[in-house]
């Protein structure tokens, strides 16, 4: 996303630069979900709509009356006659303040590395699995889903490997990465991605095939190449991932459609 805005009142803005991960309709409610968690909720009007225009297309008379703007790089999304424009952080039972405070912030300069380590390293749930910890806003602040992907597709670790079985210098590993990108492009996501958004594609490492999957208790996508993340692989549930993976050449989101659509088919 490079561009925002809109006339209604929110109480969190999203990020230019953070990557529109997941759009969400239900009935005449639209949600857009951004790679940190932030979701965008409008409920439509009769007439209400949400209009995607391309660069040169005449947008004037929409703009006028539009009530939000989102601007990508080669199009704009225009909403138009929403009752209700609001937004609010997904689902995500570690964000929680009642369940602890909230780690370093990673685009801090002066953020303390050791410290996001042994919060790592003293994670309450060992069986939980790495791609969970690293969105944990108690472990450290600042790693959306595109760095989540990212890192451990650099770090070669397998998803679904137990936090309990890395070592502290797997973690710092992982932390000084995170740390690294965040500080170096704080507005904006690297623009060549190893494993983010290339399903079906080849591997720029092993040649193998990226795979992606929705995980953990947000269900939030996860790319990830099978072949050559298979650091601690061991310690996961391969089992698991089989079952949730979306097959190749079908986007995440119809794969999510279609089978809450055989549920819902095989219900009646």
């Amino acid at each position: 996303m490079v561009h925002f805005e809109t006339t209604e009142s929110i109480v969190l803005s999203p990020q230019i630069g953070r990557m529109i991960e997941e759009v969400r309709v239900e009935a005449r409610s639209i949600e857009i979900i951004w790679d940190d968690g932030l979701a965008l909720t409008t409920t439509m009007r009769r007439k209400g709509s949400w209009h995607i225009c391309r660069a040169g297309d005449n947008q004037i008379k929409r703009k006028k009356s539009a009530q939000v703007v989102i601007g990508l790089s080669d199009l704009s999304v225009i909403c138009c006659g929403a009752s209700e424009v609001e937004t609010h952080h997904d689902f995500d039972p570690h964000r929680h303040p009642i369940l602890g405070r909230q780690g370093p912030d990673l685009s801090d300069a002066d953020v303390n590395l050791d410290e996001c380590v042994d919060r790592m390293l003293r994670y309450e749930d060992a069986d939980a699995t790495i791609a969970e910890v690293l969105l944990d806003q108690r472990v450290m602040r600042g790693v959306g889903n595109v760095y989540r992907c990212e890192l451990l597709w650099a770090c070669e670790l397998h998803p679904w490997a137990k936090v309990s079985s890395l070592s502290r210098d797997e973690c710092r590993e992982l932390v000084s990465l995170a740390a690294g990108a965040i500080l170096e492009k704080p507005q904006h996501v690297a623009t060549e991605l190893a494993v983010y958004g290339r399903h079906g594609k080849t591997c720029a490492r092993c040649n193998g095939l990226i795979r992606v999957t929705h995980h953990g208790e947000a269900n939030r996508v996860l790319y990830w190449c099978a072949d050559c993340q298979v650091r601690h692989a061991g310690t996961s549930s391969s089992r698991y991932v089989t079952e949730h993976d979306t097959p190749p050449g079908v986007h995440p989101a119809e794969h999510i459609y279609l089978s809450e659509l055989t549920q819902a088919r095989k219900s009646v």
